[in-house]
């Protein structure tokens, strides 16, 4: 079983939670639900959704309802072309993030390619380990030592024998850093660490990045659906049970949610990216649920009669 959740970006409040079969791909479950969710929220909101929801018709949707959409879509021949011809219009929007923008003028469409060192980083640490066991794999097959696995994965078919013969391309020194990084560099690519994000209108870059990384706010939301709310895997048969159990977790969540809400924030100094912000902290979930566990209610009783009730926990 897979489910759908949406929220308000500002408030954390969710307000719409839906469950489909486990085969049920991402983009049939954004063109069954965005019809309800866009029922629900006032005309001209920002609708952030993930790579699921980049479909043509499902972004044309939220923009022929009257609303906008912020979405991460994958790079195309376009966008290539325009990394390689307009490589002095990157702008830098913070430490270690740079952005290339182009708006569509008919459309207002606008498109945002970002380079992140850290993208880029992990991405290049994460290769490194890849070509490290592609190495030793070589290795092993030159010492006489072959194992099919290191080099493909075979389907067991009772029916067929398989053979695979491996040959080498070239060779060269394995201790050699220079022939090493530029091998990690070649299973990498050209466009290691940048990433594009594309809005029906206009925003800064800064602006639509900070709206999108926003978006991490539902991983949370799930977390708490499962571990606080008890939403665990659902052993039963009948969807009724299933969705009966769904609706008290978001009926439970959104309680606690909007109770976090109207708790006064505590300005918090973060510092990102080495740059220094002020921002707004509540308590998670999570802890208020456990606050709530350990409430006690004191009575104090003077000459027979109830005077006063203290709370704590």
């Amino acid at each position: 079983m897979e489910f759908l959740v949406a929220e308000l970006q500002q408030s954390r409040i969710p307000f719409f939670l839906i469950d489909y079969e486990g085969n049920t791909s991402d983009t049939e479950q954004y063109r069954d639900a965005l019809p309800d969710i866009i029922s629900m929220i006032r005309e001209g909101s920002w609708m952030i959704v993930d790579n699921g929801g980049a479909s043509g018709d499902i972004l044309d949707s939220i923009v022929r309802s009257g609303n906008k959409y912020l979405t991460r879509v994958r790079l195309n021949r376009s966008d290539e072309k325009r990394i390689s011809e307009c490589g002095d219009e990157w702008e830098c929007i913070e430490d270690g993030v740079c952005c290339l923008k182009h708006t569509f003028d008919h459309s207002g469409r606008t498109i945002y390619l970002y380079f992140s060192v850290d993208n880029w980083r992990s991405l290049y640490l994460s290769t490194e380990r890849s070509v490290n066991r592609m190495l030793s794999a070589i290795r092993s097959y030159e010492d006489g030592k072959f194992r099919r696995s290191d080099f493909v994965t075979v389907k067991r078919n009772v029916l067929a024998d398989i053979e695979v013969k491996v040959s080498m391309q070239t060779h060269f020194d394995y201790d050699d850093a220079n022939e090493i990084h530029g091998l990690i560099n070649e299973v990498m690519g050209s466009r290691s660490g940048i990433f594009k994000l594309e809005s029906s209108e206009q925003l800064t870059a800064y602006d639509a990045l900070r709206k999108y990384r926003s978006r991490a706010t539902v991983e949370h939301l799930i977390h708490s659906l499962k571990r606080v709310m008890g939403l665990k895997p659902l052993r039963v048969w009948k969807e009724n049970s299933i969705r009966g159990a769904m609706l008290l977790a978001l009926l439970a969540e959104t309680a606690i949610s909007m109770a976090r809400y109207e708790m006064g924030s505590v300005m918090e100094t973060k510092e990102k990216n080495g740059v220094r912000y002020e921002s707004e902290s509540r308590p998670s979930t999570e802890s208020i649920v456990r606050s709530l566990s350990h409430l006690t209610v004191t009575r104090l009783i003077v000459k027979g009669v109830r005077k006063k009730a203290h709370f704590s926990n």
